[in-house]
């Protein structure tokens, strides 16, 4: 008779310690994180249908970013993750021209992003959680130059402020990458901690109306012709760190406080 009642305490414990775990997951999947993230985007320019600019070799540039997102779970494996992003999109040419001449052609823009990805996630590990990210993004142009510099026999250092004249205005494009997913507990919270990569590709020109039509001067020397579509592409690698806004109680939150409190000077306990 022993034995049993130890097999059922034993069977009972480990329920209730089941049930305290899947209550706790319950929780933390509805969990709403709001967070910060932050890296470096490698920029660089596509020339569609130009064929002299697209054979031009673009120099690795690495270019700060960072902005802050929202957690938001869908599901038990899937999460969608509004964010602002601020970020720099552009190029990095350096190349020898026909003339003998050295040419270095910079564009660095500024950007606002407003994105919208969606996460899949495999839940191997609460702290190991890989998955796949997907999703679209629309930005405005804030600022930015264009330089270029090169040597004799027509020697030239200039520098103009990026503007209606020779960038648009709007950027809309798609992304695509993979990364990891960790929980850390945190006392009453789990941190989330998030490292991915992405690949980006901007879907509308970014040549101006004004380069179009011809009414501004070319500034690449190596036939420069605003001809076919300039997309802006990156790729970006991140790290973003969140906190859920509603904390998580564990399976001894419940015997605190006045829930379960003495009533009368008698010794009657627990509420009864």
């Amino acid at each position: 008779m022993r034995k049993c009642l130890i097999i059922i305490g034993i069977v009972l414990g480990l329920g209730l310690v089941a049930e305290a775990q899947m209550q706790q997951k319950a929780t933390e999947s509805k969990a709403v994180a709001i967070g910060i993230k932050g890296g470096v985007n490698i920029p660089r320019m596509y020339y569609f249908r130009n064929r002299p600019l697209s054979q031009l070799p673009q120099n690795v540039a690495f270019t700060p970013m960072g902005g802050l997102f929202v957690d938001i779970p869908l599901g038990d494996a899937s999460t969608v993750s509004p964010e602002f992003v601020y970020l720099k999109r552009g190029t990095d040419l350096s190349y020898e021209h026909r003339s003998g001449m050295m040419v270095h052609y910079t564009i660095s823009v500024h950007y606002v992003d407003f994105r919208l990805p969606f996460e899949f996630r495999l839940p191997v590990k609460p702290y190991f959680q890989p998955y796949l990210v997907a999703g679209a993004e629309v930005g405005m142009r804030l600022g930015g130059q264009i330089h270029m510099d090169r040597t004799a026999p027509a020697a030239l250092d200039q520098t103009i402020n990026v503007g209606d004249a020779n960038m648009g205005l709007i950027h809309a494009g798609a992304f695509a990458g993979v990364g990891i997913r960790s929980r850390i507990p945190l006392g009453s919270r789990d941190l989330i901690l998030k490292f991915s990569a992405s690949v980006h590709q901007g879907l509308l020109d970014t040549y101006s109306k004004a380069e179009k039509e011809g009414s501004v001067p070319a500034q690449n020397v190596n036939a420069y012709q605003p001809k076919g579509f300039r997309l802006p592409q990156g790729l970006e690698v991140c790290l973003g760190i969140a906190l859920p806004l509603e904390r998580i109680d564990d399976a001894c939150s419940t015997f605190s406080g006045d829930r379960y409190r003495r009533k009368s000077s008698r010794g009657r306990l627990f509420g009864f």
